[in-house]
């Protein structure tokens, strides 16, 4: 199935670096709903089960609801604090392979920060990152290379802004450079990088 999927954008040429059993795939640039087309064609052609993030609202229509679900989305209610961390954490202690799919800028508009829900996740269960991409300037789109965060916010975040420095999303207008509120911040990196016992994470 992906690939007669991939066979509908011919222009678009799918590239994918292999990565660890378990995963953090971060998604960028995030600028349109067909990212996540994407992104799912690439889990499919590696044969890897996924799991990925999605509104809470999403799930309130019958029918997308199921086939959300049957993709691997957990919902996300952005209205509250919810603890998804700390239950995501759970699932990916227990878990023999765990690969989460998240896009960290958290909407398709061009965004001052991204969200830091995937280093906090990565964090907590010590994993490694992995950059997945869609790139309107060359056309292609899939997995790179996974790297170790040193947990330095700034030094991984200036690693994650070099890979995607080159890169364009679908709308070109709303690529945002990446960059963490906890960069600037002290009391938010502190945050970030609590105790993993300090209890769930918002």
């Amino acid at each position: 199935m992906a690939n007669a999927l991939i066979a509908v954008t011919p222009k678009w040429k799918p590239s994918i670096e292999p990565w660890p059993n378990k995963s953090i795939i971060i998604g960028a640039p995030h600028t349109s709903n067909f990212d996540a087309l994407l992104m799912v064609l690439i889990m499919w052609r590696a044969e890897r089960e996924f799991n990925f993030l999605v509104k809470d609202e999403v799930m309130k229509v019958p029918v997308l609801k199921s086939i959300v679900r049957w993709l691997g989305g957990i919902p996300v209610n952005r209205r509250k604090s919810t603890g998804l961390t700390h239950g995501i954490s759970q699932v990916a202690q227990q878990a023999d392979t765990f690969t989460l799919c998240i896009t960290p800028k958290g909407t398709r508009s061009k965004q001052d920060f991204w969200k830091s829900g995937f280093y906090r996740i990565a964090y907590e269960n010590k994993l490694p990152i992995t950059f997945g991409f869609v790139d309107s300037v060359s056309k292609t789109f899939g997995t790179g290379p996974t790297f170790e965060p040193t947990w330095d916010i700034t030094k991984d975040m200036e690693v994650i802004r070099a890979f995607y420095a080159d890169m364009l999303g679908f709308k070109p207008d709303q690529t945002s450079t990446p960059r963490l509120r906890a960069e600037d911040d002290a009391e938010a990196a502190a945050y970030l990088l609590r105790p993993v016992d300090d209890g769930p994470v918002s």
